[in-house]
């Protein structure tokens, strides 16, 4: 009998289970590399939305630095003509040693009279076929009285110097300096808002351009005014003084304003940081109104605020911005907050006064335009009145006296610092005494057109005069 050999199992099975105890761990092995590459997409979304955000941040730091209103260096867009005109006059000035005439500079606040003639003034320095200047830079609004200009010319022409003397000791030595200079530099007077140099008799305006008549005098006089027409309201003994050259400053209009924020944008590298929709609207609002390029700024500047204060939204600033930041600008002025709580006819005088302000494109207009525009509107309201039921808005309105109201609301919104009254010297035939001077308005230091228009136009309930208000006319 033959004994059997030992048992061997079957080297399948045994290959399925080397295989089975084999592949176990790579299974694990593969899911726990796996995870990994599940997590990986999140991570790299959170990093892509937070650099983003980074950015979103940079643009709008950059806008608002391309609107502030010393924003822009270099070329002014939209005044190449104006600039021009005045680099044509200085230059011409200064290489002949001074001038007989005088450079008027006017237009409304805000349509880049200084801006253009300091720009015109600093090309002029680096120029070096321009013979060496000097420059007096006066702002007379910020003058405690107006004979203390010269004063602050003398403090500016001797400038290593420290002046002590009275306002006319101070003309005394502005004349002595201005005579014969003919080895000094030509000296670039520039006046701005002149306008507060007029006083009833203007003897500090004969004064300044008296001394355009001195011997060698070498000297270019820039008057820069928010008026049209301050030169036919001088008097003849002032205007014999000197000649004129005018450069005239239209409003900006809708499309200059877009144009001039683009550029801004552009300059600064935060193009996209607001909509072309928020631009236009923001440039045909302003443009409605003053063309006030100031406004503008102010305006998208925080509407730029209000969206980078929202964290949770993206995007550029859009005209939902522009409407919150117009609306909290408005707030803050209490000039433009307490016309709201006026009654119907002083709102009303006070558009009068707007139309008026508008149509003559000045900053004071008489007080007999006022009121006879004043007139013509409650006339036409009256009229409205007599076709509507009794129900209405127009029921109680007493009967209307043009000149008596007219005074007495100059008088009472003058008392709410909304309106100023002022005197307008007469035209060159009447007498330096003033005693024919005519009586004026203008606004209160704290309103501006913009708000006002606003501010009436948001409480106004007949329809056509509130288109007017808001520049329809």
């Amino acid at each position: 009998m033959t004994q059997a050999g030992p048992f061997t199992p079957p080297r399948t099975r045994r290959r399925a289970k080397d295989e089975f105890v084999e592949t176990l761990p790579k299974r694990r092995q593969t899911v726990a590399k796996m995870e990994p590459a599940v997590l990986a997409p999140n991570s790299n979304s959170c990093a892509s939305n937070s650099k983003e955000s980074a950015n979103s941040i940079h643009v709008m730091e950059r806008a608002m630095a391309a609107l502030r209103p010393e924003g822009c260096h270099g070329r002014l867009p939209c005044r190449e003509e104006e600039q021009a005109r005045i680099t044509a006059h200085l230059r011409t000035a200064v290489q002949q040693g001074g001038s007989m005439q005088v450079l008027y500079v006017s237009g409304m606040p805000g349509t880049g009279k200084t801006a253009t003639v300091l720009e015109t003034i600093k090309l002029m320095r680096a120029d070096s076929r321009v013979p060496c200047f000097e420059v007096a830079h006066v702002n007379a609004m910020r003058l405690g009285a107006p004979g203390s200009v010269f004063r602050d010319i003398l403090c500016q022409v001797h400038a290593d110097e420290h002046i002590r003397c009275s306002a006319g000791a101070a003309h005394s030595e502005c004349v002595q300096f201005f005579t014969e200079r003919a080895q000094g530099r030509v000296v670039i007077l520039l006046i701005d808002e002149v306008d507060h140099l007029v006083t009833q008799n203007q003897a500090v305006l004969y004064k300044m351009f008296d001394m355009l008549t001195l011997p060698s005098h070498k000297l270019v006089v820039v008057a820069i005014s928010n008026t049209m027409d301050l030169p036919e309201r001088l008097l003849p003994r002032v205007a014999s003084r000197f000649g004129i050259v005018r450069v005239n400053f239209q409003p900006y209009n809708r499309d200059q304003i877009a144009k001039i924020l683009s550029d801004r944008l552009q300059g600064h590298g935060a193009l996209g940081s607001l909509s072309t929709t928020a631009v236009r609207l923001c440039a045909a609002r302003v443009a409605a109104g003053t063309g006030d390029i100031r406004k503008a700024l102010q305006l998208c500047r925080r509407a730029v605020e209000v969206r980078s204060s929202r964290t949770g939204e993206v995007g550029p600033v859009d005209f939902v911005h522009l409407n919150v930041a117009e609306k909290e600008l408005l707030h803050a002025n209490p000039a433009a907050r307490a016309v709201g709580g006026l009654g119907p006819r002083a709102r009303r005088f006070l558009a009068a006064t707007l139309l008026e302000l508008r149509k003559a494109n000045a900053d004071v207009v008489p007080l007999r335009a006022v009121t006879l525009r004043y007139g013509k509107i409650m006339t036409a309201l009256n009229a409205a009145a007599d076709q509507l039921p009794k129900s209405t808005l127009y029921e109680n309105l007493p009967p209307f006296h043009p000149m008596d109201e007219a005074l007495f609301l100059a008088e009472r919104l003058e008392s709410m610092a909304l309106l100023v009254q002022q005197r307008l010297s007469g035209s060159s035939s009447r007498s330096a005494s003033g005693a024919n001077a005519e009586p004026a308005l203008t606004l209160g230091s704290g309103l501006e057109m913009d708000d006002l228009s606003t501010a009436l136009a948001a409480i106004e309930e007949d329809e056509g005069l509130k288109e007017l208000i808001q520049g329809a006319e």
